[in-house]
């Protein structure tokens, strides 16, 4: 009985122990963003198509078509997996000082990605959309009272770019 007793009350403990050294592991597995990262042609509705590189350590880069144009940078930030098929990032690009406008400093843009398509490990297919808030010139777009001067947004099909 005494056997019996011990093992009643180990059997619970070995259980938790085992579940709790398990754990890290398969929290490690749900947050590999290897199928994520990549290269990925965007193309919004009548409007610039860009490149955004989800980059490994999560640094995230963007190129558009209308930047010349509309006059503003490249831009660079951060990014995270939010979901086993998806992910924020939050860009930082700058507009043309020399416009006459008081949204000519910095501006951020948040993107809400949703991946679909997944091929040898590796996502096919984003949609999503961006939000936005440009800033005046000297104004820090992170600072807690930073007020924006102009608010846009956007939603975009993309497909991942791959070496053929």
């Amino acid at each position: 009985d005494e056997t019996n007793d011990m093992m009643k009350s180990l059997l619970p403990a070995a259980i938790l122990a085992g579940a709790l050294t398990a754990a890290p592991v398969a929290f490690a597995a749900n947050t590999d963003t290897t199928a994520m990262e990549g290269t990925y042609l965007l193309v919004q509705p009548n409007e610039s198509q860009r490149l955004l590189a989800l980059n490994p350590g999560g640094s995230v880069s963007l190129v558009s078509q209308g930047q010349q144009v509309r006059g503003y940078t490249s831009g660079l930030g951060t990014w995270e997996m939010t979901g086993p098929d998806s992910a924020r990032a939050a860009i930082i690009d700058f507009n043309d000082p020399a416009r006459e406008s008081d949204s000519n400093g910095a501006s951020q843009i948040v993107y809400e990605l949703s991946f679909s398509g997944e091929n040898n490990g590796r996502f096919e297919s984003v949609t999503g959309s961006f939000t936005g808030k440009a800033y005046a010139k000297g104004q820090n777009p992170l600072a807690d009272d930073a007020e924006p001067n102009r608010r846009f947004a956007n939603r975009f099909d993309g497909t991942r770019l791959t070496v053929n």
